[in-house]
């Protein structure tokens, strides 16, 4: 089954936003770390506030786009918003941060629900972990790319053991600014809308049983999935250079890249649950290990095993919300799941910031494995195999 042309171009465009977007990201907690000299609990506050943000903004637009039909304007406001990230380059304080970080993240969240549901709406029923496969190894391949390029501008600039103020807005103007430009006038001129074909619902349609015991366990498993900021941190406190944290950055992109294509074609033919389950275990397991490291070569393999349960999950979980829900409701559905994802990364970041601060890191990974093997072991006891479509019996 070949892709269709909206699978193929948002898929470029999630690409081009994470060649800008992991530029800037990576780089925020080592910027407000070693150049404003912030505390480790406000650039947990932060990171939460960054990770949250488009959580919280997923719904409304999602359900908006459900109700009026229309994608693609959302996707594009939400891009918009999203340039945002280049006024980094005038930051002097922390509240400025939050405050662009916060404008980001927003146009994230309202870009996000309305193109995984223009995504899912081009796709043939039962190839959607496929097209969300795709969608996911475009965008970690951009995060790889964006990383790469980070790492040849520092070492052809200055070769700095750590950052500093001029490099961080050196690598905003040369990479982010270009690839967030070229993102939007993809989405302006080449994305159409697709019609549902459904008709529309109200706010309090149910979205099944199976949906929100889904939601309830991702929820549990968000409370211990900490800002990826904090590995950055962990790297950086046992001494390594600028260098060598993006290059374990681009190990774990690229490993994600490589895994995300066929574990969506895999989950399109076997349980996703138990691909879901699978990659919740690896994110603990990693976790461990990040608690335990001590050194370089300790830390290259988890890099490689995190960025095997970033790709084994992030479209597969997609792909079972378009199992779970009809077509019509996925908007809403999109947007809910990242919603309450949102609504436990805040707490968690915060909490992870707390623990680091007051105890120790690896308590903070630690704890966050202990919320892992919980959620994976509800999910699989829980959330039964699908045997039909809920709505499918229904419209009988």
């Amino acid at each position: 089954m070949k892709f269709s042309k909206n699978v193929i171009i948002l898929s470029f465009v999630s690409l081009l936003n994470d060649v800008a977007g992991e530029t800037v990201r990576r780089l925020i907690p080592l910027f407000l770390s070693t150049v404003l000299g912030v505390q480790t609990s406000i650039i947990g506050l932060i990171e939460g506030v960054g990770e949250a943000t488009p959580h919280i903004f997923e719904p409304i637009s999602g359900y908006i786009s459900d109700k009026t039909e229309k994608r693609k304007i959302f996707v594009v406001f939400g891009q918009i918003l999203r340039a945002s990230m280049i006024l980094f380059i005038f930051v002097t304080s922390w509240p400025q941060a939050l405050l662009i970080r916060f404008l980001d993240r927003t146009g994230k969240g309202i870009a996000l629900a309305p193109r995984d549901s223009l995504i899912a709406a081009s796709t043939k029923d039962g190839h959607q972990g496929r097209s969300f496969g795709l969608n996911r190894a475009m965008d970690n391949l951009g995060a790889t790319m964006g990383i790469i390029l980070i790492i040849a501008t520092i070492l052809l600039i200055h070769n700095p053991e750590f950052l500093n103020r001029s490099v961080f807005q050196f690598l905003i103007i040369i990479i982010a600014a270009p690839a967030l430009f070229v993102a939007l006038l993809l989405l302006m001129f080449m994305v159409r809308d697709k019609k549902d074909g459904e008709k529309g619902f109200e706010f309090h349609d149910h979205l099944g049983k199976d949906y929100y015991i889904f939601l309830v366990l991702s929820f549990l498993f968000s409370i211990g999935n900490f800002s990826d900021g904090f590995l950055v941190l962990r790297a950086s406190e046992l001494g390594l250079s600028l260098v060598s944290i993006f290059a374990l950055l681009a190990v774990f992109t690229l490993s994600s890249t490589l895994i995300s294509l066929p574990a969506g074609n895999y989950s399109d033919h076997h349980q996703r649950k138990l691909v879901l389950v699978l990659g919740w275990l690896i994110f603990s397991g990693s976790y461990i290990g990040f608690g335990m490291a001590t050194s370089l070569w300790q830390l290259l393999p988890l890099f490689i095993i995190y960025g095997l349960y970033y790709g084994i999950t992030q479209g597969v979980a997609k792909a079972m919300i378009s199992d779970l829900v009809p077509q019509a409701k996925r908007g809403l559905a999109f947007g809910l799941y990242s919603m309450i994802l949102g609504l436990g990364l805040l707490p968690a970041s915060v909490l992870a910031g707390y623990l680091w601060q007051r105890f120790d890191p690896s308590i903070t990974f630690y704890t966050g494995s202990s919320f892992a093997v919980i959620a994976a072991l509800g999910l699989l006891f829980f959330l039964p195999k699908p045997k039909q479509k809920w709505w499918q019996v229904w419209d009988k």
